[in-house]
């Protein structure tokens, strides 16, 4: 069963080497960040970057939650302890919220570019590949110009808004001309694609 560990924001990366190094593999099966492709403008060209998904959140794996909530308790400096005991310990995730998680992210738990258009006639907005093809009721708002797509998830059972990484396909966008006034559409993120932030 997955679990989140909440700190404070920025500190995931420190949390969750702390958790991989001192944690016991009774007690902690897998750690985690949820993260997310996006497109970043940056010297005037659409740049693929992965960012954290979750602001604040460490996801553990473990069988036993008593056993991992008593390790995380041993080691004070580490900041883990600080985490949990702000929070008030960890937070279940629910298997539908899991599943759901899996679906959306994958095994890398990496949210990746969804692909879509604008519909100039019905102004609807469709996307034909990524991981939003089907989500147009969990979808808030999408802003083409910034390439992101706010979208709501379960998480602990409240309510979560992440942002989703969009970009135009190319077959669709044009303008009265036939010009593709957005250019090409961005290649997906690689694995190795450098985080900023």
């Amino acid at each position: 069963m997955w679990y989140v560990l909440q700190c404070q924001p920025g500190r995931e990366e420190t949390v969750l080497r702390a958790c991989r190094r001192t944690l016991s593999p009774e007690a902690l099966e897998d750690a985690f960040l949820f993260r997310c492709e996006r497109l970043w403008r940056s010297d005037g060209a659409w740049k693929p970057v992965i960012r954290s998904m979750f602001s604040g959140c460490v996801f553990l794996e473990s069988g036993q939650p008593e056993l991992l909530s008593a390790e995380l308790k041993r080691y004070p400096g580490s900041g883990m302890l600080r985490a949990a005991e702000e929070t008030g310990g960890l937070l279940p995730i629910y298997e539908e919220e899991e599943e759901a998680l899996r679906r959306l992210c994958g095994e890398r738990h990496v949210l990746p570019l969804s692909y879509g258009y604008r519909d100039r006639e019905s102004g609807q907005d469709r996307f034909v590949r990524g991981p939003l093809k089907d989500r147009a009721g969990q979808i808030l708002n999408i802003d083409w110009h910034r390439r992101f797509a706010r979208l709501e998830v379960s998480l602990a059972r409240r309510k979560a808004v992440i942002w989703a990484g969009i970009g135009p396909d190319g077959r669709f966008w044009t303008d009265e001309k036939g010009r593709q006034p957005f250019g090409r559409p961005e290649r997906p993120c690689s694995p190795e694609a450098r985080e900023t932030g």
